[in-house]
């Protein structure tokens, strides 16, 4: 897996599919991988909402739980007018781009 698959997983998983936008949507036209994932992930979101949330909701007990099981990776409540989707995003095309540099200068590091 190389630095773009790992960044399009990280934004995957941190944000959704919704942070597959730039060098990462270029990248995902090109990786049957990483195309598979984003389309697993679409399909499985689609039918989430599809489900009738009087059916199918947790109960309210475990809400503390889980939040509080997520630890630092959770994202503040919807209701604090805040997204964090554009500086998520910023920093997987950024921590990509560091991680691209350090193997460039490693491997000329170790051709000399």
């Amino acid at each position: 897996m190389n630095v773009m698959c790992s960044a399009v997983h990280v934004a995957l998983d941190t944000v959704g599919t919704s942070a597959v936008t730039g060098p990462l949507a270029v990248h995902v036209e090109r990786c049957d991988t990483c195309d598979h994932a984003v389309r697993s992930l679409q399909e499985v979101t689609v039918a989430l909402r599809s489900l009738d949330p009087e059916t199918y909701t947790a109960p309210r007990e475990l809400e503390p739980d889980v939040m509080n099981a997520l630890g630092p990776v959770a994202v503040p409540d919807p209701d604090h007018g805040m997204s964090l989707k554009v500086p998520v995003a910023a920093a997987v095309v950024a921590t990509a781009a560091a991680g691209t540099a350090v193997l460039i200068r490693y491997r000329r590091t170790r051709a000399a």
